[in-house]
């Protein structure tokens, strides 16, 4: 092998002068790389030498380009993450201080600041999984930071007047993210609930039997289910409840891309069920209470574009996830050991009826949502916790000597109940929600939706159906409710109700937001629940979102050309 290793050495300097180094250091290389070779039981020395030393070559001759790669990605990650949580603190400091005065009383710059410290809380949200910071700290920290710019610039210790502003826009701000909050946070304990006492098996066991375990067969009927759902109680609601479906019914982190999949489909539908039903998205609520929609009209214009919505992502999804199926085939198929008794199909039916409550409550009293799900849950709770529920569900156990059985009753009766169910239950998404909206109410108060509002109508030159559809991708990146605010405050006294504005506000509005996974609470509810990614949704859902968003207006104003 000697005059072979030198014919090579020799056609290697010949090659690159620079080679000549590396391989007059190859023989003090060599023992040590042979020695190791031998040790992990690979080839001989005399065998191994030549290709060892040729890769080491071939490695050290090429560029270092790609090995520099990882260090750069490293230090722009932590440029950018510094740089962001820099900047952010510097506001703080500024409102602490008080200092600049000229800045913090510029009303033209207060809006500038208010957006740009939205859009870098947007960023690392976007980027929380190559930072390496959390998106519910992110969000707490630029909230805090808005509101504390604001509210310096009030001068709530120098005069009444401002105090008296202040406290206004706090109670406006606090009183809508409180809402949201006191909402979701009943509602998720309901969920769990059932999920604790294995209520969601009597619906896993009804899925499995119209699917026959047809994997490829889930989306469609998790999808039209959610998208009735939301309907009759709310797209948050709809989305926790297919949200844990789903978990049952494709358990594992083998399966865990299929299961996102499939919830970037179940936020369309959810949000798409609620546009057309006037107690299924806090905007179209809106709307209706302030008498711009009716419940008829908009059932009638409304319900085959939100179907259009739901259906067009759909047909494109599904071909992505015949494509998970059969790259997981080899994966356990959802357990479907958890017994049908008597005391989940009890808990299943008091957890429904309580969630369909909520609607009732809100349409014959006016009671707030976030009351009657309060209601809610405490009704779940007190049922549960009596004595005759506990018998009744044991008493299947006690008559059937199987070996689940028991088990299962054993589990209702001393499993701890909903106090056990609600420790489940993440906070952290209520807490990313909270900051978002905050953050959302302090670009309200800064007058910055408005401001934009505005200027969209400018743009678009009042055309409903450009204003509607700009409306609809903004809601992707904002909150809707404050755009649906704005609209409502400069069309309200020139537009009658029920006309064609007003319907593809509640479309445009309601839908919009699956666009981005930030977009809407069903969204961020996917995120929080599921961990996904925003920038993985972008990938893999925004694109059949958008799509299917354009074709819900289209088949819209195909419905007004062929019947108004």
């Amino acid at each position: 092998m000697a005059p072979e290793r030198q014919a090579r050495e020799v056609a290697l300097s010949a090659v690159s002068p620079d080679c000549v180094a590396v391989n007059q250091d190859k023989h003090d290389m060599r023992r040590p790389l042979a020695a190791f070779d031998l040790e992990s039981g690979g080839a001989s020395e005399k065998d191994n030498s030549i290709e060892d030393m040729d890769s080491i070559v071939g490695f050290e001759g090429q560029p270092q380009t790609c090995a520099q790669w990882p260090r750069l990605a490293f230090i722009c990650r932590r440029t950018l993450k510094v740089c962001g949580v820099t900047f952010i603190f510097s506001v703080f400091l500024v409102a602490l201080c008080g200092w600049p005065q000229c800045f913090i009383d510029d009303d033209n710059f207060k809006p500038n600041l208010m957006s740009a410290l939205f859009a870098i809380g947007l960023v690392l949200v976007v980027l929380e999984d190559h930072l390496g910071l959390n998106k519910s700290a992110s969000m707490l920290i630029v909230s805090a930071s808005m509101w504390t710019f604001l509210a310096v610039g009030y001068h709530p210790h120098e005069s009444k007047q401002g105090h008296d502003r202040l406290e206004h826009e706090l109670k406006h701000g606090l009183q809508d993210v409180g809402a949201i909050i006191l909402f979701l946070l009943p509602a998720m304990g309901v969920v769990e609930s059932i999920d604790h006492f294995d209520g969601f098996a009597v619906v896993t066991a009804g899925i499995f039997g119209l699917t026959r375990g047809r994997k490829e067969a889930l989306m469609p009927v998790l999808s039209i289910l959610c998208f009735f759902l939301s309907s009759v109680i709310d797209n948050l609601t709809a989305t926790i409840v297919c949200l844990k479906l789903l978990r049952h019914s494709v358990p594992g982190e083998r399966q865990r891309e299929l299961r996102h999949t499939i919830g970037g489909l179940l936020v369309i539908a959810a949000n798409a069920g609620g546009a057309w039903s006037p107690i299924g998205d806090v905007t179209t609520t809106m709307l209706w209470l302030a008498e711009k929609i009716t419940v008829p009209s908009t059932v009638s214009w409304l319900f085959l574009p939100s179907l259009t919505v739901s259906v067009v992502p759909l047909l494109g999804l599904s071909w992505e996830a015949r494509r998970l199926c059969v790259a997981g085939a080899e994966s356990p198929e959802a357990s479907t050991d958890t017994p049908v008794t008597r005391g989940n199909l009890a808990v299943l039916l008091v957890g429904v009826a309580s969630i369909l409550m909520v609607p009732v409550l809100k349409m014959s009293t006016g009671l707030p949502p976030y009351l009657g799900m309060l209601l809610a849950l405490g009704c779940l709770w007190f049922v549960t916790d009596t004595a005759a529920f506990q018998s009744f569900a044991s008493g299947k156990a006690a008559a059937t000597p199987d070996d689940h059985t028991p088990q299962s009753s054993e589990h209702v009766q001393t499993g701890g109940g909903v106090v056990a169910a609600l420790h489940k239950m993440d906070l952290t998404g209520l807490l990313f929600f909270a900051g978002v909206l905050l953050a959302v109410g302090a670009l309200d108060t800064a007058g910055v939706l408005r401001d934009y509002a505005e200027r969209l109508v400018r743009l678009c030159g009042g055309s409903p159906v450009l204003i509607c559809t700009l409306l609809g991708v903004s809601s992707a990146v904002v909150d809707n409710v404050p755009l649906v605010q704005a609209a409502v405050s400069m069309f309200g006294g020139n537009t009658p109700t029920d006309d064609p504005l007003w319907q593809l506000v509640a479309l445009a509005a309601g839908t919009g937001g699956s666009i981005l996974s930030v977009g809407s609470i069903a969204g961020v509810t996917l995120m929080s629940m599921e961990g996904v990614g925003y920038l993985w949704y972008c990938r893999r859902v925004s694109l059949w979102a958008t799509l299917g968003f354009a074709a819900g207006i289209g088949v819209y104003q195909v419905e007004r050309l062929a019947f108004a």
